[in-house]
């Protein structure tokens, strides 16, 4: 799968594996830290959340073409096989934000999930101060169901999600 400007790459745990052994410094640019504290906890979370068997994920790694280097992820995760459902989740790395990268990204990546995964229902959870986010998947079409109190702890905080969805018969395939 790619676009005009991106290779998207399936995340594996075998990849995953492959980038532990990465230099710390290779690790923290990909990942856009600045402490080491910081890449080992995100590692450590990313690895942990692929299951054994891959059956309730699909996320892909976004590769530029021209540097060929990686900026990126997008996919779904929490997939519901037998209810057609999943959440899409994504991040890039603040140097390629605002540059259409994201846009190029989910555009692919929702079609990918109405056609090749059969889903019904996509749905994004996003912090409510989180604009950027907002913006992109409103711009799909994506609606604002409510608002999910306490959803999550960050910092030894709860804090709030806001629930979006789309749905298979709501998206323009052109």
């Amino acid at each position: 799968m790619n676009t005009n400007r991106l290779f998207f790459r399936n995340r594996t745990k075998e990849l995953i594996n492959k980038m532990l052994t990465y230099s710390t410094e290779e690790q923290m640019l990909f990942f856009g830290f600045s402490t080491k504290e910081q890449l080992i906890s995100k590692l450590k979370r990313i690895k942990e959340a692929l299951p054994k068997e891959n059956v309730n994920y699909q996320i892909f790694d976004l590769i530029e073409k021209k540097n060929k280097i990686v900026i990126g992820s997008c996919g779904f995760h929490n997939w519901i096989k037998n209810h057609e459902r999943s959440e899409i989740g994504y991040e890039i790395h603040k140097q390629y934000q605002n540059q259409g990268y994201m846009s190029e990204a989910i555009e692919k990546v929702i079609n990918y999930g109405f056609q090749e995964m059969k889903l019904n229902r996509i749905e994004a959870l996003i912090d409510p101060m989180n604009e950027n986010s907002i913006r992109i998947i409103t711009k799909y079409g994506f609606k604002q169901e409510g608002i999910l109190r306490g959803h999550y702890k960050n910092n030894h905080e709860f804090e709030d999600s806001i629930m979006y969805s789309l749905l298979k018969s709501e998206y323009d395939f052109n």
